[in-house]
């Protein structure tokens, strides 16, 4: 049985032009070599809203940044086997200026502003990356040097 008539025609269908751009989540690189940490602080962040990258160590933390292009907020181990987690900041900032920074250090540390002493909970953890992060918001661009 074939069609007695074919329709041509259009039907209009209403596309939206989204004229705002859409907020940017920030990007958080959690970088420690302990699995459960890692795992469980990728957790937290995703909840909150950050867009979450994960490393095992200082090498793959360098990798997930340049592949990411950029990263908001460096959570990681004060103390790893390959770098530090200071030195892991001032390499990551190369490719981002404005890295905000929270440090997870061992049972007995001193607690100090940016550095979490484990156990901490997700609660800490969150208030010191938004800590972490409104601070860096906060301080003035970093003036490029020229050669004279």
């Amino acid at each position: 049985m074939q069609a007695d008539f074919v329709w041509r025609g259009t039907i209009s269908i209403g596309t939206s032009v989204r004229t705002e751009p859409r907020p940017q989540r920030a990007v958080v690189l959690v970088v420690t070599s302990d699995v459960e940490l890692r795992e469980a602080s990728a957790r937290a962040l995703e909840c909150e809203g950050y867009t979450v990258l994960t490393a095992a160590h200082g090498g793959h933390a360098v990798l997930a940044c340049m592949k990411a292009g950029r990263i908001d907020l460096l959570a990681s181990d004060l103390w790893m086997d390959d770098v530090s987690g200071p030195a892991l900041a001032a390499r990551l900032r190369r490719f981002c200026p404005s890295l905000a920074t929270v440090f997870f250090a061992p049972p007995g540390a001193t607690e100090c502003d940016g550095v979490l002493v484990k156990p901490f909970s997700r609660i800490d953890l969150l208030a010191a990356s938004a800590v972490a992060r409104a601070r860096t918001a906060l301080e003035p661009e970093p003036l490029a040097t020229s050669a004279s």
